[in-house]
């Protein structure tokens, strides 16, 4: 389900901290149905911590998230089977 935007992933403010550490400040973006997005910037820069928010494997500080129509702010479980990620690289097999 889309949003009143078009946009099949929204994200509003995302904050998460490790403790002290601000990891990512408050970011804010929109996905469209069918556009390919991606993450650009240097170490540290709080990047796979977004995917890892998004994703359902780290739980945001603050902001909200929706993804595919469905509310994931609280429960990010709840939209986890529309959402998937390709890692650079494959430590699952040995080379």
């Amino acid at each position: 389900m889309l949003s009143v935007n078009g946009a099949i992933i929204e994200v509003g403010g995302l904050t998460k901290r490790y403790g002290e550490v601000l990891a990512v400040d408050a970011i804010s973006f929109d996905v469209g149905k069918g556009e390919l997005f991606g993450f650009l910037g240097p170490n540290g820069a709080g990047k796979t911590t977004t995917i890892n928010v998004l994703t359902g494997l780290a739980r945001l500080d603050g902001g909200t998230i929706r993804i595919g129509g469905i509310d994931c702010t609280h429960n990010p479980k709840a939209g986890q089977h529309l959402v998937g990620t390709v890692p650079d690289e494959s430590n699952l097999y040995p080379e």
